[in-house]
C-alpha cells in the first residue's frame, strides 16, 4: 500500500506540474559550460530496483559515456522496505557503508554523473561513500535520482554537494527529456 502511495503520489506532481526545475536551489551555472565533445563522462550510480539503472542508462546512451555501477559492500535487500531500519540508519546518522567494487582511480573523468535512489530523505549512503573516496576537485560533479516526491529532492542535492565541496554542480534531472536536460547543462549539443 506504501509503494502504491508513493506512485500516485509522484504521479500527481508529475501531472501538476508541481515539480519545475528551477524549483531546486544549486550552486552551479550551467551557461559558464560549454558543450566540449572531448570531455571524458563517467556515469556511476546505485540502483536497487533498476529504476536508477534506467535513468543511467539514457545518459550513457545520450553521452557516450563509461558507466559504473555502485555496489554495498553488504547488499540491501532486492526490496528496499525490507532494508528500511538499515537504510534510515545510515541516513539518519550519516554513515558510510562499504562499496564493494570500488575502482582504484576515477582520475581520466573530467564529468561524473552520480545517481541514486532517494531513501530516507538522502542519497543512499554508499554514494556518498564512493565520491568520498576520490579527489574530485574541479571535476563536473551532476547528480541524478530517482524518488517517488520531490519532497527530499533538494536534500539530496545539497548531500551531494555537500561531499564534493570542491566540484562543479550541474543542475540535477528533474524530469521530461534526458537528452534536453543534458542539452540544457551544456553535456550534449
Amino acid at each position: 500500500m506504501k509503494r502504491l502511495f508513493l506512485v500516485v503520489t509522484f504521479m500527481v506532481t508529475l501531472l501538476s506540474g508541481a515539480c519545475h526545475k528551477d524549483d531546486f536551489d544549486t550552486d552551479y551555472s550551467s551557461d559558464e559550460i560549454e558543450y566540449d565533445g572531448s570531455r571524458k563522462i563517467l556515469v556511476a550510480y546505485f540502483s536497487a530496483t533498476g529504476n536508477t539503472r534506467r535513468r543511467a542508462e539514457e545518459i550513457v546512451a545520450a553521452t557516450g559515456a563509461d558507466v559504473y555501477r555502485i555496489e554495498a559492500s553488504e547488499p540491501y535487500a532486492s526490496n528496499p522496505y525490507d532494508d528500511s531500519d538499515r537504510i534510515q540508519n545510515e541516513s539518519y546518522n550519516n554513515l558510510r557503508p562499504g562499496v564493494g567494487n570500488l575502482p582504484e582511480s576515477i582520475d581520466e573523468y573530467d564529468v561524473i554523473f552520480v545517481g541514486s535512489p532517494i531513501w530516507w530523505h538522502n542519497p543512499a549512503m554508499v554514494v556518498c561513500t564512493f565520491l568520498e573516496n576520490y579527489d574530485l576537485d574541479g571535476k563536473i560533479v551532476v547528480p541524478f535520482f530517482t524518488y517517488g516526491s520531490t519532497e527530499y529532492l533538494q536534500q539530496s542535492i545539497d548531500k551531494i554537494h555537500e561531499v564534493t565541496p570542491a566540484s562543479v554542480h550541474l543542475r540535477t534531472y528533474t524530469g521530461g527529456g534526458v537528452e534536453s536536460w543534458l542539452r540544457d547543462i551544456h553535456i550534449i549539443q
